[in-house]
């Protein structure tokens, strides 16, 4: 439990109380969280023997007493794993577990373990109260899961040497309760010499910052959409700043995509600049964060990771970062970590919790698998605050999150593996593994008899045989990690372990028994198993709730209702806030060319049409051109109609990296010539990126950007329209015409920004779509236009600027 303060009532468990614990080396062979499972398994494992055999223990024992220590009441309690009660004494055991090998297994002494020491003379400390002063034994238990074997120790308890480290205990947390409120009132005072003033007022903005500074003052959950330009990292920002920092407070501000994240740095330096002593980290994958040439997280494979805990506290690298910067990039984290050939994202995950603002992936937070477990191994985090960035995309996160698959052939090639090796521990996994392809088969089965000739089909999944094969795979496992420790043995990919987190994915979603998860399986493919998440609106809500506030912001929260549902924010009660462009109209034109099809049995026929616009429009006026696709497909099609456009052209290409979108960016930014980005909506071109200036005169939006009918997409629409009778809506509409919002906001940027905006397709002009494009584009001013004379239209926009 957390340490609570309640005026002078403090509230406590011994584990509060003790030593700091040496960390122990990572060992990767023992996938986390597995190492803490084993440890409570082979414990749970030497209780039941001696309850079995001595009818006097007693395990998990509580204890709970109140101690007065300098006008302060101490509340503390704790859980003892054994006591035996003898008629004269009682006797404690502490049973803790260490991975060692056998030559330092021999050579182990209870010295090295002051924290276990220090616990079991707390525990012996109120059990001997509760008990009226009898004397009480203790002993320490060990168990080295290497090879299952144990060692007793007999350790000396004094009451009075324990009660004086005890009251020294009190008296140090009394004293970093006064450290605390001490430094509240330096962070106040600091605060209050800031300057938090934008460089321009925007009356959108300060509607906004309103909002975002009662919901993070007052706890609760705020919904804003926005549009482009309104400044909502700093509408966001600066309120959670004020109210977090001299509170004790942290913030975690997640984001879709990495490039997002440069907004931030930018609205916090001027704040640093001024001298706010504020810490922000922003995180990034392990694998971009890897010194090595092959990513292989092993102690006897990478010397970054080798003894690291001990060489980073020889270093004190986490202080100097802390002392000599401010805002801590990955950049400069790898630079210092390699230096002293440190685990550049160790390092990272080493310095989250001494920040006072951590940005980084929603995985960090929101993936079950990869969040992190030591900012949030709790239920509640309360001292936190959640600031979600284009938080649209987190709908599609979340399905991702909870949609795991079992591939067949996964499972029949470690079948192979193993079949011919004698040792019991591949035989063991062996056997395992064909009761997993004995699941499979019984799918193949199904499908012959019920489902033939159909590639998918639904299927009643059993979560108890899976969870049956998995808890035996599971303990084969172990026992293979133990022997790749004894063996020494290192692979870079591990297929054991791979199929380990697969499965582990899997039968964890597997327990979900609500409609909500659709298990269906792919007979072709080499027979694929999936479980389909069609909601994850209870699961990211279950996340949310345990934070003091958050807020969840983007340009395109649009339709409000139904990003309230799937991202989780209904059962919250949150409030909700639109607001218009800050920009005028008259600096846009919007228009919808009609008579086109992009359906997908028309385009063939339309693609030269398509070009035609393109090129007519561009040539009116030279400059910059956005033109955004619902697809690679349709795009390269296009591109080859796009010849007698006198621009330079720049095309995404699939898997396109960070640095080769900044090239294209830069070229954007610096050329005088003019030139066509063709690009795909929702990709690295359409969400996050900043045209500013002169690098956008015009966006072309081809189609709404509906998702690929796929078995899965119609999964969804079938739920949705049995929940709520809106199974396109939330299937392929709204996911949609989000992408063309997205797209259509890189243009107008700031207030002196001039464009236009061009929807190509006659869905755009169907009611279902029409009415989901923004409210301020049919305003008394109204800016757009349905209309076939689109070269009119344009000549007579771009005139008023030259007059």
């Amino acid at each position: 439990m957390a340490v609570t303060v309640d005026d002078r009532h403090i509230s406590l468990s011994v584990r509060d109380l003790l030593h700091a614990a040496p960390r122990p080396q990572m060992l990767s062979s023992f996938p986390l969280p597995r190492r803490g499972v084993l440890g409570t398994e082979a414990q749970t494992k030497l209780q039941r023997q001696k309850q079995k055999h001595f009818g006097l223990f007693h395990t998990e024992y509580r204890v709970s007493r109140n101690y007065s220590y300098h006008n302060y009441t101490f509340s503390l309690q704790g859980r003892i794993d054994g006591v035996y009660k003898l008629k004269n004494r009682a006797e404690i055991e502490e049973i803790k577990s260490v991975i060692l090998n056998v030559a330092e297994w021999k050579k182990i002494t209870i010295d090295k373990f002051p924290q276990f020491l220090e616990q079991v003379f707390f525990y012996a400390y109120l059990l001997q109260d509760e008990l009226e002063g009898i004397e009480v034994k203790t002993y320490l238990v060990l168990i080295n899961l290497i090879n299952d074997t144990r060692r007793t120790f007999t350790v000396s308890y004094n009451r009075m040497t324990t009660e004086q480290l005890l009251f020294r205990r009190f008296a140090f947390i009394i004293n970093n309760i006064k450290r605390e409120k001490e430094e509240r009132k330096r962070r106040q005072a600091l605060l209050a010499a800031i300057d938090f003033g934008l460089p321009e007022r925007r009356p959108q903005q300060e509607r906004m910052m309103e909002a975002t500074n009662a919901v993070f003052a007052n706890g609760g959950s705020l919904m804003v959409s926005a549009s482009t330009g309104t400044g909502k990292t700093a509408a966001a920002l600066f309120p959670a700043i004020r109210q977090a920092f001299s509170r004790g407070q942290k913030i975690f501000f997640v984001t879709p995509k990495t490039s997002q994240q440069n907004i931030v740095k930018e609205t916090l330096s001027p704040l640093t600049e001024q001298g706010l002593d504020l810490h922000v980290l922003f995180l990034r994958a392990s694998e971009k964060m890897c010194a090595n040439p092959v990513y292989f997280c092993h102690e006897s494979f990478c010397p970054y990771i080798n003894n690291y805990h001990d060489r980073l506290d020889e270093s004190g690298l986490i202080v100097l970062l802390l002392e000599d910067e401010r805002i801590i990039t990955p950049e400069i984290i790898y630079e210092q970590a390699v230096k002293r050939t440190l685990c550049p994202f160790e390092v990272s995950m080493d310095l989250s919790i001494h920040c006072d603002i951590v940005a980084g992936d929603y995985n960090y937070v929101f993936d079950p698998a990869v969040y992190l477990r030591r900012l949030f191994r709790k239920k509640d985090y309360s001292d936190w605050l959640l600031i979600i960035d284009e938080a649209h995309n987190l709908y599609d996160r979340g399905l991702g999150y909870l949609s795991p698959e079992v591939k067949h052939e996964q499972i029949l090639s470690l079948i192979e593996q193993t079949g011919d090796k004698k040792n019991k521990v591949y035989q063991k996994l062996w056997q395992a593994l064909l009761h997993i392809n004995s699941l499979f088969a019984a799918l193949d089965e199904e499908g012959l008899l019920h489902f033939s000739g159909q590639q998918y089909f639904k299927t009643d999944l059993n979560p108890q045989a899976w969870s049956e094969v998995f808890m035996e795979y599971e303990a084969a496992f172990i026992k293979y990690l133990i022997f790749k420790v004894k063996k020494k043995i290192l692979f870079i990919e591990d297929p054991f372990e791979n199929l380990y987190y697969t499965l582990r994915r899997f039968v964890q979603t597997a327990q979900f028994q609500d409609r909500a998860f659709v298990p269906f399986y792919n007979a072709e493919d080499g027979g694929i198993l999936k479980i389909q998440c069609c909601d994850p609106s209870h699961y990211l809500s279950q996340r949310l709730e345990g934070f003091h506030a958050v807020l969840a912001m983007s340009a395109t929260l649009a339709p409000m209702p139904f990003y309230k549902d799937v991202l989780g924010f209904e059962p919250l009660a949150a409030e909700t806030l639109q607001l218009n462009s800050p920009f005028p109209a008259a600096n846009r034109k919007v228009l919808i060319v009609p008579d086109i099809s992009t359906r997908y049995k028309d385009r063939l026929q339309n693609y030269q049409k398509i070009a035609e616009v393109i090129e007519r429009i561009v040539a009116l006026k030279k400059g910059n051109y956005l033109v955004f696709f619902p697809s690679f497909d349709f795009l390269q099609k296009v591109y080859l109609f796009l010849g007698r456009v006198r621009l330079e052209k720049i095309m995404q290409k699939p898997g396109m990296s960070e640095a080769q979108r900044d090239e294209a960016l830069g070229r954007l930014r610096n050329g005088d010539s003019g030139h066509l980005l063709l690009a795909v909506m929702g990709g690295v071109f359409s969400e996050g990126v900043d045209y500013s200036g002169q690098m956008a005169d015009g966006v072309f939006i081809i189609s709404p950007a509906l998702p690929r009918i796929s078995y899965e997409r119609e999964l969804l629409r079938e739920y949705y329209a049995q929940k709520q009778d809106l199974g396109m809506e939330y299937a392929y509409i709204y996911p949609g015409m989000n992408k063309v919002i997205q797209a259509a906001g890189r243009l107008i940027r700031a207030a002196s920004d001039r464009g236009i905006v061009v929807l190509i397709g006659e869905r755009f002009t169907e009611e279902a779509f029409h009415h989901l494009l923004p409210s301020c584009w049919f305003g008394p001013k109204a800016d757009m236009e349905v209309t076939r004379n689109y070269e009119t239209a344009v000549k007579k926009f771009w005139a008023k600027f030259q007059s």
